[in-house]
């Protein structure tokens, strides 16, 4: 993972002659170090990364997911009996929360690849429209563009989010050569 790149890399930095606690110059206050017991004003990596961020990851593909949903919805609102269907992001959160990993991918024949997407598991809600369609439809499609808006604006926030922490961790990595 990203993280153990970057303690790799701080730990052959450190493992550079010439490279002790003077070696960055102090540019890096408050900067993260492998090294929190020996410099009591540096605060570790850590192994696993910020949990915050690897939630915040697992929500971008939430939202993927939901928002081929509901563009799913919309492409077929003319589709006589086309039931509309989305998740719940409250309890998809909560999934997402106490899931450890990435979700595991199941091959039933020798001939599949290993990777691929799978869809999450995650419970589909129908909608129940307010006014019902003489064919059996239940997109609508005001409710659906609302949706679809929103799940677009917090998917937006979800990128932008995983991209700045991403960021921070490149620059790091290229102040350490």
């Amino acid at each position: 993972m990203f993280s153990e790149a970057l303690n790799q890399a701080i730990a052959q930095k450190a493992n550079t002659p010439g490279a002790g606690h003077g070696a960055h110059g102090g540019q890096f206050p408050g900067m993260a170090s492998n090294t929190a017991s020996a410099h009591p004003n540096h605060f570790s990596v850590g192994q696993g990364g910020h949990a915050g961020h690897d939630f915040q990851q697992k929500m971008l593909g939430v939202r993927v997911y939901r928002q081929q949903l509901l563009a799913s919805n919309i492409a077929n609102a003319d589709t006589p009996g086309y039931k509309a269907v989305d998740i719940d992001i409250e309890e998809a959160a909560e999934i997402v929360k106490g899931a450890s990993g990435s979700l595991p991918l199941a091959t039933t024949a020798t001939s599949h690849l290993s990777g691929g997407v799978q869809a999450p598991p995650f419970p589909l809600k129908y909608h129940v429209p307010y006014q019902t369609a003489a064919d059996g439809n239940t997109v609508e499609m005001d409710t659906e563009r609302q949706k679809f808006s929103e799940n677009s604006l917090m998917y937006q926030f979800s990128l932008d989010r995983v991209s700045g922490h991403f960021k921070h961790f490149m620059e790091l990595l290229q102040n350490l050569r």
